[in-house]
Protein backbone atom coordinates (compact mmCIF):
# COMPACT_ATOMS: atom_id res chain seq x y z
CA UNK A 1 0.00 0.00 0.00
CA UNK A 2 1.31 3.63 -1.20
CA UNK A 3 1.81 6.44 1.09
CA UNK A 4 -1.73 7.56 2.05
CA UNK A 5 -0.76 11.53 2.48
CA UNK A 6 0.56 10.89 -1.23
CA UNK A 7 -2.61 9.17 -2.97
CA UNK A 8 -4.40 10.86 -5.90
CA UNK A 9 -8.68 10.39 -4.69
CA UNK A 10 -9.69 12.50 -7.52
CA UNK A 11 -10.93 9.44 -9.13
CA UNK A 12 -13.06 7.96 -6.57
CA UNK A 13 -16.57 8.87 -4.68
CA UNK A 14 -16.49 10.19 -1.19
CA UNK A 15 -18.65 7.28 -0.56
CA UNK A 16 -15.96 4.47 -2.15
CA UNK A 17 -13.37 5.65 -0.18
CA UNK A 18 -12.06 3.50 3.05
CA UNK A 19 -12.48 5.05 6.52
CA UNK A 20 -8.64 6.08 6.95
CA UNK A 21 -8.71 7.37 3.37
CA UNK A 22 -11.74 9.67 4.58
CA UNK A 23 -9.58 10.66 7.70
CA UNK A 24 -6.62 11.60 5.17
CA UNK A 25 -8.92 13.77 2.31
CA UNK A 26 -10.18 15.51 6.02
CA UNK A 27 -7.44 16.51 6.78
CA UNK A 28 -6.17 17.73 3.31
CA UNK A 29 -9.55 19.63 3.29
CA UNK A 30 -9.18 21.15 7.00
CA UNK A 31 -4.96 21.85 6.02
CA UNK A 32 -6.24 24.01 2.60
CA UNK A 33 -8.92 26.27 4.67
CA UNK A 34 -6.62 27.02 7.51
CA UNK A 35 -3.75 27.96 4.63
CA UNK A 36 -6.80 30.32 3.41
CA UNK A 37 -7.87 32.00 6.87
CA UNK A 38 -6.97 35.77 6.71
CA UNK A 39 -7.49 37.20 10.08
CA UNK A 40 -9.25 40.38 9.92
CA UNK A 41 -7.05 43.99 9.99
CA UNK A 42 -7.49 45.42 13.72
CA UNK A 43 -9.61 48.36 13.44
CA UNK A 44 -8.05 51.54 14.04
CA UNK A 45 -8.71 54.00 16.85
CA UNK A 46 -10.85 56.94 15.55
CA UNK A 47 -8.99 60.48 16.06
CA UNK A 48 -9.88 62.67 18.44
CA UNK A 49 -11.99 65.32 17.67
CA UNK A 50 -10.99 68.38 18.66
CA UNK A 51 -13.66 70.49 19.70
CA UNK A 52 -13.42 74.57 19.71
CA UNK A 53 -15.38 77.15 21.17
CA UNK A 54 -17.94 79.03 18.23
CA UNK A 55 -16.94 82.78 18.22
CA UNK A 56 -19.36 85.02 16.03
CA UNK A 57 -16.22 87.19 14.90
CA UNK A 58 -14.55 84.16 13.61
CA UNK A 59 -17.17 81.61 12.25
CA UNK A 60 -20.46 84.17 11.88
CA UNK A 61 -21.90 85.16 8.65
CA UNK A 62 -19.92 87.03 6.61
CA UNK A 63 -20.37 90.75 5.00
Amino acid sequence: MDELSQRDFSEKRVQDLEPEERRELRRRFTAFMEALRIDPPAAEPEPKKEITKWDPALHGRKQ
